[in-house]
């Protein structure tokens, strides 16, 4: 068997990057393209020689990079994830005055919530899958206005999110947007300790986000043996080949979902709120995986001077689209904050032993 030295294991950036994506994926199959160094003329025995190794060379580099990215499980809990941080914006206190405001959501997924899969992500092997997943929506916009002309105690809220930037690495572009109504069916009372009523809200979400990184992945090493003559007098020797895959791998993500869900509260000082709720959300998803790379093959030894053409060496594909609908029931709660027209939210959703869901908001009252 031909030796060759390549190194299992897939840098922490990458396992980040897939770890934040929000969707589910299934089935990778990258394409490995070679296109061999040419020899200079009269070495046309020699030529097959090197072309026969270096496909093997190739097969071995499509089955490493297929395990490298094939992690259902960690691409279906980024799903979850991405579903519960969808949820976060529409169920921040509002307000009964038309308002607009700004803020972040993060949300994690794991089984029974449990962090210790952060510590194992420096270990992970590229075979390796986890049950997790993460997302971040730094910016978001809020905003909202009272129809109390059409219906007492309705109001509509609207929210938006937009990112597209690249730092070192990494690159994402994502839109984000949500709609949602409210209906007060009990109004809320006055006082200096007041209940909040009950109040029903439901609504959607879309979403849509690339998110990209270029990795330079570690060297991957054969060493050809050469028999110029098939066991005649001359010497043989050996080739080295080697390349240096710089991947830009691409993760797209087409997201839907819908809730309904109700809530209540206390105010106190006519200030703080502690509101709490339940409901459920359904969705779907559709993603697919791409990756890309086109590096050039290094040859060393006898036979680098006698290149007459450099050759490459690529990486493309793009995993089968896999598209899932999903429900789950949530609860809710949080605390808000009134000082004068500016209006403090601190929304958290759970969704019941595997993910959680939270986010900042300030806005103004107009």
């Amino acid at each position: 068997m031909i030796p060759c030295r390549t190194q299992p294991r897939i840098p922490l950036i990458l396992i980040s990057l897939i770890t934040l994506i929000p969707l589910r994926a299934l089935g990778a199959e990258p394409v490995v393209t070679v296109e061999s160094p040419v020899l200079k003329s009269g070495m046309a025995s020699i030529q097959v020689m090197m072309e026969r190794s270096i496909a093997e060379f190739s097969g071995q580099i499509n089955a490493l990079v297929d395990e490298s990215i094939d992690k259902p499980e960690l691409l279906a809990g980024s799903s979850l994830a991405a579903a519960q941080a969808a949820l976060v914006p529409s169920i921040a206190h509002g307000s009964a005055r038309a308002y607009v405001g700004l803020g972040s959501v993060a949300s994690y997924y794991s089984p029974g919530l449990s962090t210790a899969v952060v510590s194992d992500l420096n270990n992970l092997d590229a075979t390796e899958d986890i049950d997790a997943g993460a997302c971040v929506e730094p910016l978001v916009v809020r905003a909202g206005i009272p129809l109390n002309g059409l219906a007492r105690g309705l109001s509509l809220a609207a929210n938006a999110g937009y990112m597209n930037a690249e730092t070192g690495s990494f690159g994402v572009r994502s839109i984000t947007a949500g709609l949602s109504a409210n209906y007060e069916l009990i109004p809320a009372r006055r006082g200096a300790v007041a209940w909040d009523g009950l109040s029903v809200t439901g609504g959607g979400d879309f979403a849509r986000q690339r998110l990209s990184v270029t990795v330079e992945a570690n060297t991957v090493t054969e060493v050809i043996p050469i028999d110029p003559d098939g066991g005649g007098p001359l010497t043989s020797f050996d080739a080295t080949v080697s390349v240096n895959p710089v991947i830009k791998a691409g993760i797209d993500t087409t997201l839907i979902s819908g809730h309904l869900g109700a809530s209540t509260g206390v105010t106190f000082f006519r200030a703080l709120t502690l509101f709490a709720g339940a409901g459920a959300t359904a969705g779907w998803s559709k993603s697919a995986i791409t990756i890309e790379s086109n590096d050039p093959i290094a040859v060393s030894g006898y036979l680098g001077d006698l290149i007459d053409s450099p050759g490459t060496i690529g990486i493309s594909g793009t995993a089968a689209e896999h598209s899932e609908a999903f429900i789950s029931p949530y609860i809710s709660c949080g605390l808000a904050l009134s000082v004068g027209a500016v209006d403090l939210s601190i929304p958290i959703s759970i969704k019941p032993f595997d993910s959680i869901g939270a986010g900042v908001f300030i806005g103004v009252r107009l």
